[in-house]
């Protein structure tokens, strides 16, 4: 189900394609502007390093964290705005090298998570990450920029997210509130969802339609990110 690919940019609160998205953030003149004020008053040579993390189409962030911030961190944040569902286990990869939430020397030779972002990871560095080893959310991550200064007052700065796709009912084609792991992830609205000539499961093995690449996967319902301008333009999922 083809849906738009779409951002807000927080500086300008212009709409771009994802695609389009990485470039606007590299030019956007109130984030420069933003940026040049935030180095003018940083000292010590930091540096922040903005990230572009997707999972499948159409969900991506881009996100800016200081350098000196560390992968559990970071590990943290993505539950937050997008994974968090039973406490499962996660990992990052990087130059093949696996950085675990809970490293167990008995079972793997994952390294811990409390390691600084600039210590693995350049500019144009990638990395893979892993939510859930058994119903996994896979997500892939990019150090696209890095500029001088240092976030103050968040560990986290979120520059652009997704909007909310719209799914549309497999019965009736109207928006979409539900989506059920039964049917093969298919989508209902409240009203076909509810009618068991429609939807004979019951709603006990669905779940909510979330702005987020865990989708209907597990107990996941939702984002519980306190982010206010996301809070602002996008609500609650």
């Amino acid at each position: 189900m083809a849906v738009k690919n779409e951002g807000i940019c927080r500086f300008c609160m212009k709409t771009f394609a994802g695609a389009g998205m990485m470039r606007h953030l590299k030019s956007c003149k109130i984030k420069l502007e933003k940026d040049a004020l935030e180095a003018a008053k940083t000292k010590g040579g930091s540096r922040v390093y903005l990230l572009k993390i997707s999972g499948y189409e159409p969900y991506w962030l881009y996100i800016e964290m200081n350098d000196t911030a560390t992968l559990k961190q970071l590990d943290s944040f993505l539950r937050n705005i997008w994974l968090e569902c039973c406490g499962h286990l996660s990992a990052f990869e990087i130059n093949g090298v696996s950085y675990e939430s809970t490293p167990d020397p008995d079972w793997s030779d994952g390294k811990s998570m409390n390691v600084r972002l600039k210590n693995v990871l350049d500019l144009n560095g990638g990395f893979g990450y892993k939510y859930d080893f058994g119903s996994t959310t896979p997500l892939v991550g990019q150090v696209v920029n890095i500029r001088p200064g240092k976030l103050t007052g968040e560990r986290v700065r979120i520059l652009a997210r997704n909007n909310p796709p719209l799914y549309k009912c497999s019965v009736c084609k109207k928006p979409a509130t539900a989506i059920c792991w039964e049917c093969d992830g298919k989508f209902y609205c409240e009203a076909c969802l509810t009618d068991e000539d429609k939807h004979p499961c019951g709603d006990e093995v669905t779940l909510p339609v979330v702005n987020s690449p865990r989708m209907g996967e597990c107990g996941y319902d939702g984002d519980t990110s306190a982010d206010p301008f996301m809070q602002k333009h996008f609500g609650q999922d």
